[in-house]
């Protein structure tokens, strides 16, 4: 008899830390807002940052993970939260890699909410991933779609800088950066290029870590036991008597 995994929705350990994960997200988040109305920043440029979307979506998953039975979850939600945990760790290897200055890459001395946002919450939404399974096996060609919400969110930054206020909300979306919109070929292309490798990357530990409904192995009953014919009444003539 192969034991229970135990990770899994209402293990102790998993709601646990799906908890403290909400909990920091909120709590990041509203330090964050505190911030943005103090110093004056416009809301509208403050929920522009994909790591403030990348937040948000993973306290509304979180909070479907704690609420919703994985009975009640509906067929797409394993894709949802692969999804949103492509989204959040991207967030966190961009960050590193791209935006944050070389002094602050291992630094532990930076405020909270940059510290939640790009480090904890990531690698603590990516861990819930590997742990958990799925409900369902996960078709890595249809994660392709989770590329459509990176994709929109490209092209609104670019409509909003250039055909609103000419804000963007990073560097490598900003072509008075980089000489012109040609300019941007390269490093918008790389963080493209980093999505659908770690999209893929994803959805593939998602698909691997399926265990399916097979994945307890039931002990046999005394029924089915008693069904299968023993060795001596599998001789002919063992038991002449008829049945009752």
């Amino acid at each position: 008899m192969r034991r229970r995994w135990p990770f899994h929705d209402r293990a102790v350990p998993v709601v646990a830390w799906r908890t403290a994960i909400l909990l920091m997200g909120v709590g990041a988040e509203a330090w964050n807002i505190k911030d943005m109305l103090a110093s004056g920043e416009r809301a509208s440029e403050h929920f522009a940052y994909f790591t403030v979307q990348a937040n948000l979506a993973v306290i509304a998953l979180m909070l479907a993970l704690l609420l919703v039975p994985p009975e009640r979850r509906p067929r797409w939600f394993d894709h949802a939260r692969g999804a949103v945990t492509a989204y959040i760790v991207l967030t966190g290897l961009v960050y590193a890699v791209l935006l944050a200055d070389p002094e602050e890459v291992w630094s532990w001395s930076i405020e909270f909410t940059n510290a939640a946002q790009h480090r904890i919450i990531p690698w603590l939404v990516g861990l819930d991933w590997l742990l958990v399974a799925t409900a369902r096996p996960l078709r890595v060609a249809r994660a392709s779609w989770w590329m459509l919400y990176p994709l929109a969110y490209l092209a609104c930054s670019w409509a909003r800088g250039a055909l609103l206020d000419g804000w963007y909300p990073y560097p490598f979306l900003d072509p008075g950066e980089h000489g012109g919109w040609a300019g941007l070929l390269w490093p918008t292309g790389q963080v493209l290029l980093a999505f659908v490798l770690g999209i893929l990357v994803v959805a593939g530990v998602g698909r691997l870590r399926y265990r399916g409904p097979g994945a307890r192995a039931e002990p046999r009953s005394s029924a089915s036991l008693a069904s299968r014919p023993s060795s001596t009444s599998s001789r002919p003539h063992a038991n002449s008597s008829p049945k009752a």
